[in-house]
């Protein structure tokens, strides 16, 4: 898989824990990536690589010919637990899952399923995600906000598990003090760098589609 470099590698500080949920400040935030492996937030990937890599048409032409594209799925709002944990029971993969997740499945176990919200109980999920690739990125999940989980997809597995600390739950001391303006440009609000961003590629998406169907799963 091109691109598949270990973002861990720009963390070689320490404050505590390895911090390896892939945030690299080592690359510039002003360069843009058209690599879909690549889910690190500092690269831009807001132009949804409609441009070729290195001026190569082979990528542009695999679009056309296959339907293959990428999206950002990028929100500012934790998931439900539950109703995440009731979404990746729906979906086409063998999913591993935190503990989190685990428990929010025992939850939706014995909770009614509310239309719109998280997995739709009736495989209908299953055909949305099934042309899915590859997804990979960061995740929020309620409950948990000192803690950064990461969303890993290829073919037909799925990982979902702790990768490090949200820098907002990191004193400021223990922040490295070469990395400080890239750290704060992924701060917002009051939730910090806490976020979902997350890379979909795959075949003919419906990204409205899935979009809504992760929307339903947040909380609030």
């Amino acid at each position: 898989e091109a691109h598949e470099h270990s973002h861990a590698e720009a963390h070689e500080h320490s404050h505590g824990e390895a911090h390896d949920h892939a945030e690299s400040h080592e690359h510039s935030h002003a360069a843009d990536c058209a690599d879909p492996g690549c889910t690190d937030p500092s690269h831009d990937h807001s132009h949804g690589h409609g441009h070729s890599h290195g001026g190569s048409r082979e990528e542009t032409t695999a679009a056309q010919r296959f339907g293959i594209r990428t999206f950002v799925y990028a929100r500012r709002s934790p998931f439900d637990p539950a109703k995440l944990a009731r979404l990746v029971s729906d979906l086409p993969f063998l999913a591993t899952v935190a503990a989190p997740l685990r428990q929010g499945a025992q939850d939706a176990a014995v909770a009614p399923a509310s239309g719109g919200e998280g997995g739709d109980g009736d495989g209908g999920n299953m055909a949305l995600f099934d042309p899915l690739l590859r997804s990979k990125g960061f995740v929020w999940l309620a409950g948990e906000d000192g803690v950064a989980y990461f969303w890993s997809q290829a073919g037909k597995r799925l990982d979902l598990k702790e990768m490090g600390r949200w820098w907002d739950s990191v004193p400021r001391e223990q922040w490295p003090q070469a990395h400080l303006a890239s750290i704060l440009e992924d701060f917002e609000g009051k939730g910090g760098d806490r976020r979902q961003e997350i890379v979909f590629i795959g075949a003919n998406l419906d990204e409205g589609a899935i979009c809504e169907a992760l929307d339903g799963c947040l909380a609030g």
